[in-house]
């Protein structure tokens, strides 16, 4: 049964997440449910480089990051590459740019029948009358109702190269510290990082120092 399969890591992946978010519990089955259709093209999983695309910028990243390894930081996964706001992930074989995309379907959210993940998904949750906390324990229970029924896959081969060019570095005649000298910010010519550069124009300032 998949919800006693997965439990272990939905609790892990909640603890990261450090809210009881429906969209985490939901990511977990889509990263698993990615893996398992991988597993059909590429049964060793240690014979090739996993990579991940994330297209949307709450919740769904941290089960990929959880569950794969996948992370920002080591540029397995790109966000900015897709950052179109849909509650769908990829995850794919860098040598060959082969995977799956796995999505959430409104189309097989039955708004009686899942009344909660009706709402969620299409943003229409009434917190007048209940709390977020229950709302949210409310929609994780209907998920577990419908687990993958709400799913689809798409087979895909993936189009961006399989790893970014390294960016020099330059030092700010600002603030000097170093920053990423990215084509648009070479471009400028003005040895200023991005931050430096917005206060220049007007910009508000992100942070003040205070010490």
């Amino acid at each position: 049964m998949l919800y006693e399969r997965l439990k272990p890591q939905v609790e892990k992946t909640l603890n990261f997440h450090v809210k009881n978010a429906p969209g985490v519990v939901i990511g977990v089955y889509m990263v698993d449910l990615a893996l398992e259709l991988l597993d059909g093209l590429y049964p060793d999983r240690k014979s090739y480089v996993l990579n991940a695309l994330c297209e949307t910028n709450v919740c769904l990243a941290d089960p990929i990051q959880v569950l794969t390894g996948c992370t920002f930081g080591n540029k397995y996964l790109r966000l900015n590459a897709v950052d179109n706001g849909r509650y769908a992930l990829v995850l794919y074989n860098r040598d060959t740019s082969l995977g799956f995309r796995v999505f959430v379907d409104l189309k097989k959210i039955n708004g009686e029948k899942f009344p909660e993940l009706y709402a969620f998904f299409y943003k229409t949750r009434d917190y007048s009358s209940r709390s977020r906390s229950l709302i949210s324990k409310a929609t994780i229970e209907e998920f577990y109702r419908a687990e993958r029924q709400i799913f689809s896959c798409q087979k895909v081969k993936v189009n961006i190269p399989a790893k970014d060019d390294l960016v020099p570095a330059a030092v700010c005649r600002n603030c000097g510290e170093s920053y990423l000298v990215t084509p648009a910010k070479k471009k400028s010519g003005q040895n200023l990082c991005a931050y430096c550069e917005a206060l220049a124009a007007g910009a508000d300032l992100l942070f003040e120092i205070l010490e």
